[in-house]
C-alpha cells in the first residue's frame, strides 16, 4: 500500500464503496426475488405462477448484474471480464430472449426451478461479497458460499438447458430473433439453430467452470476442513 499515491488510494476507496453498495443492493434485491418465488411456487404448490410473480423483478437485478462485467474490465475485482461477460450473457439469454418470448415455457416446472435456484445462489453470493469487503464475513457464510454451488449449480444448468430445449418449438414456429435472406447485407441467422448449438456446447462449458469453482473451494476451505 505504501507505493500507492493519494489519488490511487482515493480511487480504490471510491471503488470499494461502490462495490459495497452494489453488492448490498443486489443481496437485498435477490432476497426479494426469492421471497417472490417461494410463495408463488412451493408454498402454494403452484409452479405456474413463479415467472408471473417474480419474473419482472428477476429481470431488473439480472440486468443490473451487467455491471459485474464492467467491474472486471476496469480492475475493481480480480475476475476475467470475458468470463464475467459469458456468465452474464448466458443467463440473460435464457431469461430475456428464451423465457421472455416463449410464453408456453414460462409456466413449466423447470422454469420455476431455474428462477428459484438462481435466487438461492445469489442470496448467498452477494452478501458474501459485501461482508468480505468489510472484513467481517462470518466463517459459516464463507463455507456456504463455497459449498452451496455444488448442488445448486448443476441443478440450475439442467433447468436452463431444459428451458431452452422446451422453447425450441416455439422459437422455430415464430422464427424469433432470426434474420432471413434475401436482405441488404446478404446475411442469415437462425436463433433456434443457435440455441441447438448452445445446447451442444453448454455442458462442456459448464463443466470447465464447475471444475474451476471446485478448485477454488479446495483452495479456500481445504485446509480448514482438514483441520476440522
Amino acid at each position: 500500500c505504501s507505493g500507492r499515491t493519494s489519488t490511487d488510494r482515493m480511487a480504490w476507496s471510491v471503488g470499494k464503496v461502490h462495490l459495497l453498495v452494489y453488492n448490498t443492493v443486489q443481496a437485498i434485491g435477490w432476497g426479494l426475488c426469492l421471497h417472490a418465488c417461494v410463495p408463488a411456487g412451493w408454498l402454494r404448490g403452484d409452479h405456474h405462477g413463479v415467472f408471473a410473480q417474480a419474473g419482472s423483478l428477476i429481470k431488473v437485478f439480472q440486468l443490473a448484474s451487467a455491471l459485474e462485467v464492467v467491474h472486471a474490465a476496469v480492475g475493481l475485482v480480480p475476475s476475467s471480464p470475458v468470463m464475467a461477460l459469458m456468465q452474464w450473457a448466458g443467463r440473460s439469454n435464457v431469461l430475456f430472449l428464451v423465457l421472455g418470448a416463449a410464453q408456453p415455457v414460462q409456466s413449466s416446472p423447470m422454469a420455476a426451478v431455474m428462477l428459484v435456484v438462481w435466487s438461492m445462489s445469489e442470496v448467498i453470493r452477494y452478501p458474501w461479497y459485501a461482508l468480505s469487503l468489510t472484513g467481517h464475513c462470518p466463517a459459516a457464510l464463507t463455507w456456504l458460499r463455497y459449498t452451496a454451488f455444488i448442488p445448486l449449480y448443476p441443478l440450475g444448468v439442467v433447468a436452463e438447458m431444459t428451458v431452452m430445449y422446451q422453447s425450441l418449438q416455439h422459437l422455430e414456429a415464430k422464427k424469433l430473433y432470426s434474420v432471413h435472406l434475401p436482405n441488404t447485407f446478404n446475411f442469415a441467422f437462425s436463433y433456434s439453430i443457435f440455441i441447438k448449438v448452445l445446447l451442444v456446447v453448454y455442458l462442456p462449458m459448464w463443466f470447465s467452470l464447475y471444475s474451476s469453482l471446485l478448485r477454488a473451494r479446495k483452495k479456500k476451505l481445504g485446509g480448514k476442513e482438514k483441520a476440522a
